[in-house]
């Protein structure tokens, strides 16, 4: 195989060289080019079409940080406006500050602590935590860890104090439930033994007397008096009224019963509710430390 050099020259053109070792021994010739034309392509030329792509990618980037630039400039100035409302007590009017500025750009944690602050009162009061479980989620994960600290600083003293006042509250209100259940305890169980013996009287003596019909049935043909056939329908009726009576204290033993288990179970009174809630918000409270500490 011969020998080729391929080259590009700057016409654009491909030149192939052979030399002298192709030609053979006693060619006077140097070299012998073989030339072949490339046709000029329209938009082949992929540096311009490559610079114009990255130009207007540029132009769109730059657009794109502009306007989240402005965006962000905008939700600035409704969070500030919302902090000045929450400082002045109008938490109806920070709210929908906050909202708008996450709604604007939500990726600053500010706006979305915001809405926390005013569904807590400025973590005061969480009966209304529950409401803003998203906004809490999404200004925690954005937080950094100075965030944090500092928020930490300004909020975990009074948070601690709180949830101890709830611990302690929680402690009296189980003492209360639980002295609240002895006291009633005793008339409790006594409504429940009486309720059990009455409603045990009644089934018996209804199973007695139905007994007595069932038995007494056949024979009532058996005789040609009624002899047998008056105390059948006595004890048959008599059962009937022993059962309704037997239903009635039965509801009464039910009823009787769900109070003697109500009454052992702790926390079932006003003050054991209010306990569980207290004991509750501890929990909470502890939490949201742990989430200011992280």
């Amino acid at each position: 195989m011969e020998e080729r050099n391929l080259e590009l020259d700057d016409d654009g053109k491909i030149r192939l060289k052979k030399t002298k070792a192709v030609l053979g021994a006693g060619n006077s010739q140097d070299e012998s080019d073989i030339v072949i034309e490339i046709p000029d392509f329209d938009g082949f030329d992929g540096e311009k079409d490559g610079t114009e792509a990255d130009n207007a990618l540029a132009r769109r980037s730059l657009e794109r940080e502009k306007e989240r630039g402005s965006r962000k400039e905008r939700a600035q100035k409704m969070y500030e406006e919302a902090e000045k409302l929450f400082a002045e007590g109008d938490l109806d009017g920070a709210g929908e500050k906050y909202l708008d500025s996450a709604a604007l750009y939500g990726a600053d944690w500010h706006s979305w602590f915001g809405v926390v602050k005013v569904q807590t009162k400025d973590f005061t009061d969480f009966s209304g935590i529950y409401d803003c479980e998203q906004a809490y989620e999404k200004a925690f994960r954005r937080m950094e860890a100075q965030d944090r600290a500092e928020l930490a600083a300004k909020y975990v003293p009074r948070l601690e104090e709180k949830a101890a006042e709830c611990a302690a509250e929680s402690a009296r209100l189980r003492e209360a439930d639980e002295s609240q259940r002895e006291k009633a305890r005793p008339q409790i169980m006594e409504a429940f033994r009486k309720a059990r013996f009455r409603f045990v009287l009644f089934a018996v003596l209804f199973a007695v007397f139905a007994a007595a019909a069932l038995a007494l049935a056949p024979f009532v043909r058996s005789v040609p008096d009624a002899s047998i056939l008056i105390p059948c329908i006595v004890c048959a009726a008599a059962a009937v009224v022993l059962l309704i009576a037997a239903a009635a204290f039965l509801r009464s033993f039910v009823y009787a019963n769900v109070g003697r288990a109500r009454n052992l179970r702790t926390g079932t009174t006003a003050a054991g509710a209010q306990a569980r809630v207290q004991a509750e918000t501890e929990e909470l409270i502890r939490s949201i430390i742990d989430d200011l500490k992280k």
